[in-house]
């Protein structure tokens, strides 16, 4: 970006906002249209700030008259390139979505989630929705996350044409493991775990292959305890990955803790329920994490004994989001109090950006910026809270509000009677009148001797009216103020490291409901979470 195009910005800072262009402000500006640039915004502040300290050195007429020279500042509408894959067999297509319930949809799930749902919509497919909910020891499942899932879709414009519970289809998965014993293709092992995986390196098979397996099998059910058998799937033994070498498909758990399902005791393993699903729901096309791409090595066996036609399989890397913690350990924290749930702002699930007040179209637009390939995404939440407040940002009143409030007195300022715009650009949204006296609320410590400027409102020196009109030669600092008045409404924002910012906002305020997105102005925008008696509860979105 060059200095022409920066300038542009500022000025456009400086003139919606009295003549005073602020750096993040700007900043926030120049991502919000150009996300690309947050990687690169770090070598762009010294540029960024020497045009500011032009900019502010000029009178506002002087900016309007340069904005207007150098052309308004227009924010083009972004065309999509649709990046959809074009699929090598694409009639009647089925693509499934297949999460673990060990917690609600974080944005992680979002990439295979909605990229699922796009190829869907492009090829007039089905898409399913498949609980792969069948380890009830290290991946125990939520009841409550099933919900949350379609819940948190459906938020995100996902209808799937089915939902699939892999925990209740227990006897499908049997009745093809028998067929496959039968055929030969497959045997219970009771080696030593180590001992075994020591013979798998050499391929080397144990006295366990060519055992009468019907007796066995049965044993798993009721005799075998938990570790002293499984199921396994017979493949290539000098396969080059030993991974592949006659893979585990099923296993004994006692005293399971499935929310669902707490009477069985014989699991299949996610690569065995997998491919049968796969089979038995027509899927044609799946989108895998490039981690799992030995599950294609695995499966194709399954596939091959019985004849079937495998999937056509589009890879994908993982959406590596900074700072946001795993499900793994957002749950213990939450046990442990350490997280008020699985909404709260700290996390990166959909149901905490819902509270934050990010909208599902943001979700979609970044998912799809980010891409199916193989690649593994690193993103930061501020890329995609820049996306979130160029969505939302015309369409957001502004409103004031001082935190830690201190009243202050401004000697020989006039009653007023002022309207302030709801929003800097959009008339449309309105005014907010306020009547002023001499006595304000403000947040600011006030330096003796230094001017100060009342955003829409006037000038003051040490605590005593100055002047009405805005003028650059006073170098007057902007600050935000509310007019000392028992209309005020207490005020509790939930930040995103988890602490609670109070103060005083503007009456107007208590006319929202429950759920809408505002902006407090050079604060952030903040989402209703709660309205009490005595007060509103928000919590912080972003800048």
């Amino acid at each position: 970006m060059n200095e022409f195009e920066i300038e542009r910005f500022v000025l456009d800072n400086a003139v919606r906002y009295e003549g005073k262009a602020e750096i993040g402000s700007v900043v926030g500006s120049l991502i919000a249209n150009h996300p690309e640039l947050k990687i690169k915004i770090k070598e762009l502040m010294p540029e960024i700030n020497k045009i500011i300290k032009k900019v502010n050195s000029m009178s506002l007429k002087e900016q309007e008259s340069k904005l207007k020279d150098l052309g308004e500042l227009v924010r083009p509408e972004k065309v999509e390139r649709d990046k959809t894959p074009e699929l090598k067999n694409p009639k009647d297509v089925v693509v499934r979505f297949a999460p673990n319930p060990n917690g609600p949809i974080s944005l992680g799930h979002c990439r295979p989630g909605l990229w699922n749902w796009f190829l869907a919509k492009k090829y007039d497919g089905k898409y399913i929705l498949r609980f792969d909910d069948t380890d009830p020891k290290t991946k125990v499942p939520m009841k409550e996350a099933y919900d949350w899932f379609i819940e948190d879709l459906a938020w995100l414009g996902v209808k799937p044409d089915k939902v699939v519970i892999q925990s209740s289809r227990l006897d499908v998965y049997y009745k093809y493991a028998e067929e496959l014993i039968k055929l030969g293709k497959a045997y219970v092992c009771t080696c030593d775990v180590e001992d075994k995986k020591k013979l798998l390196q050499k391929g080397v098979k144990c006295d366990c292959y060519d055992a009468y397996q019907t007796e066995r099998w049965q044993k798993m059910f009721k005799g075998y305890k938990e570790g002293e058998a499984v199921l396994r799937i017979k493949t290539d033994l000098t396969n080059p990955n030993p991974a592949v070498r006659d893979w585990a498909a099923f296993k004994i758990v006692d005293n399971n803790k499935h929310p669902l399902n707490k009477k069985a005791r014989v699991w299949p393993l996610l690569n065995f329920a997998s491919a049968i699903d796969d089979h038995e729901f027509k899927v044609t096309h799946i989108i895998r994490g490039i981690d799992l791409s030995i599950s294609d090595d695995r499966q194709k066996y399954i596939y091959k004994y019985f004849g079937w036609k495998y999937p056509e399989t589009l890879y994908n890397g993982k959406l590596l989001v900074s700072g946001v913690k795993s499900t793994s350990i957002a749950k213990a924290m939450i046990d442990k109090g350490e997280l008020s749930g699985w909404d709260d702002p700290r996390l990166g699930t959909i149901k905490s950006l819902r509270r934050r007040g990010f909208q599902p179209e943001t979700i979609i637009r970044f998912i799809k910026e980010v891409g199916i390939n193989k690649n593994d995404a690193n993103v930061s939440m501020d890329t995609l809270a820049a996306y979130n407040k160029e969505f939302i940002d015309k369409t957001t009143k502004r409103y004031f509000f001082i935190s830690k409030p201190k009243k202050i007195k401004i000697k020989n300022a006039p009653t007023l009677d002022v309207e302030v715009p709801s929003h800097p650009d959009e008339k449309k949204l309105g005014v907010r009148k306020f009547k002023t006296g001499q006595e304000f609320y403000v947040q600011d410590k006030l330096e003796k001797g230094k001017t100060y400027r009342f955003m829409h409102l006037f000038n003051f020196v040490d605590k005593t009216y100055h002047s009405s009109e805005y003028k650059k030669e006073l170098d007057a600092k902007l600050i935000h103020w509310l007019p000392v008045s028992e209309n005020l409404i207490d005020v509790e924002i939930l930040m995103n490291d988890g602490k609670i910012t109070t103060g005083l906002a503007e009456s107007g305020v208590n006319s929202l409901k429950v759920g809408e997105v505002i902006q407090f102005e050079r604060f952030g925008f903040c989402r209703l979470d709660k309205k009490e008696k005595i007060k509103l509860m928000f919590v912080f979105g972003h800048d």
